[in-house]
């Protein structure tokens, strides 16, 4: 081999030697062929929120005692809720007037149960509902209603108490609430069904002045009590301070200041005084009395420093030594 032929072949050797050099660092530097992007995953838009329905609901605005009167402009307002209570109110016009059955907290829903049913919201204050026992002809033949206006009228005959039969108007103009089965507030469906056609009342529940409530107890245990109709927009009624004034059974204290004499006129007071029949008979000042006085020896009395007693039967009096 010539020396030239030796220079090419290590030429030659030395390239090959680069090359596969160079071919190892290209291979030893390149990295994983780069992957195919992953899709990005986008959130779903979101969705409004559905709008929740609100249900207005009356509710009390401070709280309520029980038995207080309902002012619905100043003790309830209006509320939203997002639940509707049955048998809640909406408004609070319904509730004027109405009277709360037991004590109400503020925030609290008005329902039916919290409020006073019946013929108690019927009643104006100072009134009491009365049941007196009537028939065909003290119930005015049956035909009397509830709503009606009716005046009480008794008869008492003469008796041990009574000096003498009489017959007189006890209480003017006063408001039927029930009748029989039937009453302001509508006849019960059951009532309805039960009761036949013509099948009169036994009872009548009337609204009474809580002054006027003695009277009418005694009229109707001592006597006979009628019911008379009154025609509709007749006012007329009578006029009670023309007539003596009648006692009362408990007496009053003597050092009332003139305040407290003006409360012993209120209905309550009035009422807790009493009345007794012979005061209802409208009877003599002698004969409201004590039935037995013990008197002072007088005079004219007898002789021998005896005593005597006065007697009162009535409008007479006997006086009967002993």
């Amino acid at each position: 081999m010539s020396s030239i032929s030796k220079i090419i072949a290590g030429v030659l050797l030395v390239a090959g030697l680069v090359l596969a050099f160079l071919a190892w660092r290209l291979a030893s530097h390149s990295g994983p062929p780069p992957a195919n992007p992953s899709p990005v995953a986008t959130a779903p838009a979101a969705t409004p929120a559905p709008q929740v329905a609100l249900h207005d609901v009356v509710v009390a605005k401070e709280a309520i005692a029980a038995g207080t009167r309902i002012d619905a402009a100043t003790m309830l307002t209006v509320a939203q809720w997002q639940v509707a209570l049955s048998n809640s109110f909406n408004t609070p016009a319904p509730l004027e007037g109405a009277v709360a059955r037991v004590d109400i907290a503020a925030g609290d829903p008005i329902v039916p149960s919290l409020l006073a049913q019946g013929l108690a919201k019927q009643l104006k204050p100072g009134e009491r509902a009365v049941a007196i026992a009537v028939d065909e002809v003290v119930g005015g033949g049956n035909r009397i209603a509830p709503g009606d206006l009716v005046d009480v009228f008794f008869m008492v005959e003469k008796g041990q108490e009574i000096s003498g039969g009489q017959a007189r108007l006890l209480q003017s103009q006063l408001r039927v609430l029930a009748f029989g089965k039937s009453s302001v507030d509508g006849p019960e469906e059951k009532s309805v069904l039960q009761q036949g056609p013509g099948q009169p009342a036994r009872t009548a529940v009337l609204a009474v002045p809580v002054e006027q409530i003695n009277e009418l107890i005694l009229a109707s245990r001592a006597g006979r009590l009628q019911l008379a109709l009154r025609p509709v927009g007749d006012d007329a009624v009578p006029d009670a301070t023309l007539f003596a004034k009648r006692g009362t059974v408990l007496p009053t204290r003597a050092d009332l200041t003139p305040a407290q004499r003006e409360a012993l006129l209120t209905g309550p007071n009035r009422a807790f005084a009493g009345d007794s029949l012979v005061q209802l008979e409208g009877a003599t000042p002698a004969a409201r009395a004590p039935a037995n006085r013990v008197s002072a020896p007088t005079a004219g009395s007898g002789g021998g420093g005896g005593r005597t007693v006065e007697i009162v039967r009535g409008d007479k009096s006997e006086r009967v030594r002993y």
